[in-house]
């Protein structure tokens, strides 16, 4: 299944992304519209952790349990724009770049004094609010036009009141994608 804009077909990618917050699994895709210019979108699962959250071995049931667990995840939806400023001025298939992602974030705060999943996700808060990240980056050519795409920036993510004591999110995110390619041999 392939989506297109104009003549340019989208490329998929999936990643993870650590953060100062917490981590998480990405989900992405792109159009290239000029030679320098890629623009799409970004989705991802981002797991929120606890400042003081630590996991510790219980010797009476032999497995390990999270204190001070943070039952938070957030669902970032950004629109993303990608821009090489050095492509075809280096060579051996890399490409610097810096790209801005905007959007909508959902953030889902579960009741953290329930383990079972079905009591701490069941009737879960939820809050819309908006976020953004800018990273700087090197894109990975591959063979059959597939890429490797780590970046670091800082991301934004304000939640307009407080959730599980803090009202902003921000900080410093490390992402790691692969984007396949659409052509199939």
């Amino acid at each position: 299944m392939l989506f297109t804009i104009g003549n340019a077909q989208m490329k998929r990618g999936l990643g993870f992304m650590f953060g100062s917050r917490g981590g998480g699994f990405i989900y992405s895709g792109q159009w290239q519209v000029k030679p320098d210019l890629f623009t799409g979108f970004e989705t991802r699962l981002y797991d929120i952790k606890n400042d003081e959250e630590l996991p510790v071995y219980n010797y009476y049931t032999g497995q390990y349990q999270n204190v001070g667990d943070q039952a938070l995840f957030m669902v970032p939806v950004f629109a993303t724009v990608k821009w090489l400023p050095f492509e075809g001025k280096i060579a051996n298939n890399f490409s610097p770049f810096v790209a801005l992602k905007l959007g909508p974030v959902l953030a889902v705060d579960g009741k953290e004094e329930f383990q079972k999943w079905s009591k701490r996700w069941g009737k879960a808060s939820t809050m819309a609010t908006y976020g953004g990240q800018i990273v700087f980056g090197i894109l990975f050519l591959q063979r059959g036009g597939s890429s490797i795409s780590p970046s670091i920036g800082y991301e934004f993510l304000p939640m307009g009141s407080e959730v599980d004591g803090r009202n902003n999110y921000s900080g410093a995110a490390i992402n790691i994608t692969f984007n396949m390619s659409p052509k199939r041999r």
